[in-house]
């Protein structure tokens, strides 16, 4: 069996990390097996954590300069040893048996990448849950094991492949991941999505969040369209519909403003005006009957709410397109952190006491602490 080195970008990632690298380590099956961490220039306490870590697990922490999460796989890419590279995000818990099902897709030469199984968490607040059945929703239309999109954070890698194509684009925020898709297939490689290999994503939480995260993915799609113009329409897990959605939102926005401005002026506004709750009408139609469907398909009622979370999704789209059209009039290029913003931290004013510290080796020093 082929050696396999893990990568994790880890960036204020002290919540989760920990349960992150243990679902890691017991991937274990006997193959040769590293995990390395790179260390994101973090202000967590996530620092102190990976090194108290390091004292019971083989890690091997890599820094970064802090150029956002595409330059930090890089750094870990770089550093591997073995062939196949697995890329895990800091907020992701791997199930059992997921390296042995990725690298057994890996094990055909013409595949370059395989994507595991994003699995809803029972446990998840409200919004959380709904991005990822939405996701799920997603997933089911995907025919067979074949994909041009391999989403990282979930996902194994074969190394020369990364190198061949250049690795991830450090320009990138989000959408770092399609990019390497497009071009790996591009290159003439296969990419598979294994479902069986399943993993629990930790979306952000709350309905505040839920817009930072999506205004981030509405803005970095909008730099992987200004590079690969032909993939306008999206992919596998992004598909033309869901692609459309921000485009007529933009129209109905639009539409109102000049349908205010009218009004202001005692011009004709109630065309515009209808025009654009028409077009609002429609998309929220759409997305309650994809959240009917999706509530059918897994027994929950948690998608009922697409409607209201898509129709904001929509709009931070729009807000997006709007900021990343301003920066480019302006001469601004875009940067990875316009789009992939760090998730809010609270450290405490005290935070390089003595006694946070040892706050944090307890967090990391949990029962069920596994054998070095």
């Amino acid at each position: 069996m082929e050696g396999v080195s893990f990568v994790v970008p880890v960036h204020n990632g002290a919540a989760c990390i920990r349960a992150t690298l243990e679902a890691v380590v017991s991937q274990a099956d006997g193959r040769p097996m590293e995990i390395i961490v790179v260390d994101d220039c973090s202000c967590d306490g996530s620092s102190d954590i990976l090194r108290q870590l390091a004292e019971w697990w083989p890690l091997r922490i890599v820094p970064g300069e802090g150029r956002g999460a595409a330059a930090a796989i890089n750094a870990g890419v770089r550093a591997a040893r073995f062939p196949v590279v697995c890329q895990v995000d800091q907020d992701v818990v791997l199930q059992q048996g997921w390296m042995s099902r990725l690298t057994e897709a890996l094990e055909d030469p013409a595949v370059a990448a395989a994507q595991g199984y994003y699995a809803s968490d029972p446990e998840a607040t409200l919004c959380a849950r709904a991005m990822n059945l939405d996701l799920e929703q997603r997933y089911a239309t995907i025919e067979g094991s074949d994909t041009d999109h391999v989403c990282t954070g979930n996902a194994a890698y074969r190394a020369e492949a990364l190198r061949r194509v250049g690795l991830f684009d450090e320009t990138f925020g989000y959408g770092y991941d399609n990019d390497i898709s497009y071009r790996l297939k591009s290159a003439g490689y296969r990419l598979t999505f294994c479902r069986d290999a399943r993993s629990v994503h930790r979306w952000r939480e709350g309905f505040a969040g839920y817009l930072v995260q999506q205004y981030g993915f509405g803005y970095g799609r909008i730099d992987l369209v200004a590079k690969h113009p032909r993939r306008g329409g999206g992919d596998a897990v992004s598909p033309a519909g869901m692609m459309s959605h921000p485009l007529l939102m933009s129209f109905a926005v639009a539409g109102l403003v000049g349908a205010l401005l009218m009004a202001v002026t005692a011009g004709p506004w109630r065309l515009p005006a209808f025009g654009a709750a028409a077009v609002i009408s429609c998309l929220t139609l759409e997305r309650l009957a994809a959240g009917i469907a999706a509530a059918r398909r897994f027994r929950d009622l948690t998608p009922l709410v697409f409607p209201v979370l898509h129709l904001g999704r929509d709009l931070a789209w729009v807000a997006a397109i709007g900021m990343w059209v301003a920066r480019r009039l302006f001469g601004r290029p875009s940067k990875p952190a316009h789009s992939m913003r760090p998730r809010a931290i609270d450290v405490p004013d005290d935070a390089a006491s003595p006694a946070w510290r040892a706050g944090l080796y307890a967090s990391a020093s949990a029962p069920n602490r596994p054998a070095k």
